[in-house]
């Protein structure tokens, strides 16, 4: 008796071994299965970015992200250092530019001033000291008179002449155009490859928007290279 019970515990450890060891099989089968059919990362339409019904076209072979922001905006300031490291890292595959946002007068005349700017072909040396100047030193972006006299104080040749050319009246309604049609109410915002809006929210910071457009990259190179 006690050796016919002996050898029913036996084949008892048997059994409940194998079923331990047929669980972690199909709990791992089951998170490989899962693993491939959700999508790659965390983030979903409507919640952490917006998938335009209508795309905006896009040229070049690059991915394309443009940042609408103002020199006005405390927090496109913070901002503009995170995104301009991340356009250099990814500059192989990617095409990064900014919009300025014409919102209200003084915002239009700050999009004008970034205009100006790159007539003169002088953006790149005074974009990140003139936004220094806004919210570090307080200059009064409300006047006209002394955005130009700061101009003038960099010594930036002939801008009041480009401020008013038609190269910058043409940039400044193009700018203009292009976010009344994808109705860009906020800035910074994120246009991604004419597909994709990301907007800092109550929910999605700076750093957040980054892991986003990381991921809508990504998302965007995994399409294309499935198209070739």
């Amino acid at each position: 008796m006690a050796k016919a019970n002996s050898k029913f515990l036996k084949q008892q450890k048997v059994f409940v071994g194998l079923l331990l060891t047929g669980i972690v099989i199909l709990l791992v089968y089951l998170s490989v299965i899962v693993a491939q059919d959700v999508p790659l990362g965390e983030f979903v339409p409507g919640k952490h970015y917006i998938e335009l019904e209508e795309n905006y076209r896009v040229r070049g072979n690059k991915i394309e992200v443009v940042e609408f922001f103002s020199y006005a905006c405390i927090v496109c300031y913070h901002f503009d250092p995170l995104i301009t490291d991340w356009a250099k890292e990814n500059e192989n595959i990617v095409e990064f530019r900014l919009s300025p946002l014409p919102a209200n007068e003084t915002w239009r005349r700050l999009a004008q001033h970034y205009y100006t700017l790159e007539r003169l072909d002088v953006l790149e040396e005074h974009h990140k000291k003139f936004f220094f100047a806004v919210h570090e030193k307080n200059l009064n972006i409300s006047s006209p008179a002394r955005v130009a006299e700061w101009a003038k104080e960099q010594s930036i040749i002939g801008y009041k002449e480009a401020a008013s050319s038609l190269y910058v009246k043409r940039r400044l309604a193009a700018a203009d155009q292009l976010a009344r049609s994808l109705k860009i109410a906020s800035v910074p915002t994120l246009l991604v490859n004419g597909k994709y809006v990301i907007t800092i929210t109550d929910k999605v910071g700076s750093v957040r928007m980054l892991e986003i457009l990381d991921y809508l990259v990504e998302k965007e190179l995994i399409l294309s290279s499935v198209a070739q």
